[in-house]
């Protein structure tokens, strides 16, 4: 019996013969992303190139099952794929690559245009909307999935046709690493994590010890921090009941543990360095000075001084449920006394570590929706992430494209449901892309080159377009022609940037051009006909004018027009003092409909 035998029989030997050529790009190499690599070798797909950035962290082992201990700080990718080799009995070729998928130069559009089709199994917004935009570009499918909690979705996308990435809001993952949250928050939701999840109940909570293979770091000095602060943190709480406890965690958490991680050099070498919190006699008499009704409004962001009599204010209601014989209290965000204090250790801590603070409003929103990552899940939806690339190999893939969701119900766990058709207001597929070709290298091109091919090769029939290079730098429009005589190179033109030419006469629509450079030549626009500019959507007085237009052509040339006479001069006075500021065409040309030709009924 073959090696592929049982393959065969399961997918039939067409659809295995083109599974065996087929060449396929996974990013991402974590929760799903080892899942679904082992799953693509177990289904003998050709050539599989892996990207991921990261290092294995400690906290990585729970629930990406192709690492162990010894590949802390290895890099993903490459780990992955030795760990699969080990069952790799289809001999599918296998690449990784320790990178950002979002490098122009490793990764440039035609790299990618060397894959039949892409999984994305990443983790962050910006590398996922930047993955369905190079696959927006070359109209290649791509099969998107990702998982929170027991929730998960698997999406294929088919550019211009169904929906893609960006079409649906999508939330940021919310799962971040202890040693992140304990030592080096860079997010407001960090600092909320730490100050719901770890200070509150270290405080006032039922006592729960984190293992230090927990931590999610091999740093020794890291660990022994971590394990110190928690004992100190349980002397601490013992003295919960005292006086001047409110000082003691002052002195405790804000300044000594600040100036702990401090000495932690290895932290700091590419981060800033956090400040431990100003407790002196000026910062007293501040908060001596605010009363409740200063820290009543919870829509605003107060200053740091707020925070810290809202921390006084609330560890002494807390302190009072001890002494009443309540014990191991909870966190509950609609309990505004535990809330409090969360919103208060939280901008605390995000004032030292250099983080914008945030309104108890906004930490409220943040401190009830923080949700872990169930291994189960992912490896749920790589499975069924791999099987819909199989719908990739038929004669009409779009036709019977499925996407699958998994939700927690009590009569059902996985859901499917037809793909959808693009969203017309989605930013990313609502506009037409192409590859435009600069020979960067030639000394003789300049922007006014480029202009002139572009409306050339997109027939506008006019020069007045508008160039935007990258996210938003304006470098040419027919009002700042400055830099039209300057070389491309000077402007800050280069392969993989993007260029948004959009039409000022609204005749066109925008288009988004991926700058990719050749070695000879001079520039290339891609061979496509732009569609007409989407009609924009009028605005109220835009639409009373219509009504107004619309009621005049109504009415017929020999139908006599009944006008009531103090509502005439009332609007004739309206008109005198509109004209005295500015004359209004719209209305003068309407007022000469209404008096050539027409007979008047004046009513009394």
């Amino acid at each position: 019996m073959g090696k592929d035998s049982q393959l065969q029989a399961v997918l039939g030997k067409d659809v295995l013969t083109k599974v065996r050529a087929a060449k396929v790009l996974l990013v991402g190499a974590g929760g799903i992303g080892c899942e679904l690599l082992k799953d693509l070798v177990l289904m003998g797909y050709g050539e599989i190139h892996v990207v991921d950035l990261d290092t294995i962290d400690l906290s990585n082992l729970n629930r990406q099952f192709l690492f162990r201990h010894k590949d802390i700080k290895k890099p993903k990718a490459s780990t992955a794929v030795a760990a699969v080799e080990t069952f790799n009995f289809h001999n599918s070729k296998l690449v990784s690559y320790m990178a950002n998928i979002m490098d122009t130069k490793q990764f440039p559009l035609s790299w990618f245009d060397q894959f039949n089709f892409i999984f994305n199994a990443l983790d962050n917004i910006a590398a996922r909307s930047y993955v369905n935009k190079m696959c927006l570009f070359l109209k290649k499918p791509s099969i998107e999935s990702g998982t929170t909690g027991f929730n998960g979705q698997v999406t294929p996308i088919f550019p211009y046709q169904t929906e893609c990435y960006e079409c649906t809001v999508k939330e940021t993952p919310k799962t971040y690493p202890v040693c992140t949250i304990r030592s080096t928050p860079s997010q407001p939701v960090h600092c909320v994590t730490w100050a719901k999840n770890y200070l509150f109940g270290q405080l006032f909570g039922e006592d729960e010890e984190t293992s230090p293979t927990d931590f999610g770091t091999d740093n020794q000095d890291e660990i022994k921090n971590m394990v110190s602060e928690q004992n100190e943190l349980k002397e601490l709480k013992n003295l919960a009941t005292k006086d001047d406890f409110f000082e003691s965690v002052i002195d405790k958490i804000f300044i000594k543990d600040i100036n702990k991680l401090l000495a932690l050099e290895e932290l700091w070498k590419t981060r800033k360095r956090p400040i431990p919190l100003a407790w002196d006699s000026s910062v007293k008499d501040k908060i001596e000075a605010i009363t409740d009704s200063d820290v009543a409004r919870g829509q605003d962001v107060w200053p740091i001084e707020k925070y810290i009599f809202l921390l006084m204010r609330s560890i002494k209601e807390l302190q009072q449920r001890l002494a009443d014989g309540e014990t191991d209290l909870e966190f509950d965000k609609d309990d505004e006394v535990t809330l409090d204090f969360v919103v208060a250790a939280t901008n605390i801590r995000s004032h030292m570590f250099h983080i914008p603070l945030k309104s108890k409003f906004d930490i409220k929103q943040i401190a009830g929706n923080i949700i872990p990552a169930i291994a189960t899940t992912n490896s749920i939806i790589s499975g069924f992430s791999a099987l819909a690339s199989l719908q990739m190999f038929t004669p009409n893939p779009r036709e019977g494209a499925k996407m699958v969701y998994t939700f927690q119900d009590a009569t059902r766990f996985v859901s499917t449901s037809s793909v959808v058709e693009s969203n017309r207001k989605c930013k990313s597929c609502s506009i037409p892309r192409g590859v435009l070709k600069i020979n960067l290298s030639h000394p003789e091109i300049v922007l006014g080159d480029v202009v002139d091919a572009l409306v050339k090769g997109f027939k506008y029939g006019h020069d007045e377009i508008a160039l935007i290079l990258g996210k938003d730098r304006l470098i040419y429009d027919v009002d700042f022609d400055d830099n039209k005589d300057k070389k491309l190179a000077d402007i800050g033109f280069q392969a993989g940037e993007v260029l948004l030419v959009n039409d000022e006469n609204d005749e066109k629509a925008t288009v988004e051009l991926y700058i990719e450079a050749m070695d000879s030549g001079k520039i290339e626009v891609p061979n496509m006909e732009l569609p007409d500019a989407p009609e924009k959507e009028a605005t109220e007085e835009q639409e009373d004018e219509k009504e107004d237009d619309d009621v005049l052509q109504a009415i017929s040339d020999d139908a006599p027009i009944i006008i009531d006479e103090e509502e005439e001069a009332e609007e004739a006075s309206k008109k005198h003092k509109l004209d005295e500021i500015d004359e209004h065409e719209t209305t003068t040309s309407k007022k000469q409909k209404t008096s050539e030709g027409q007979d008047h009924v004046l009513i009394e």
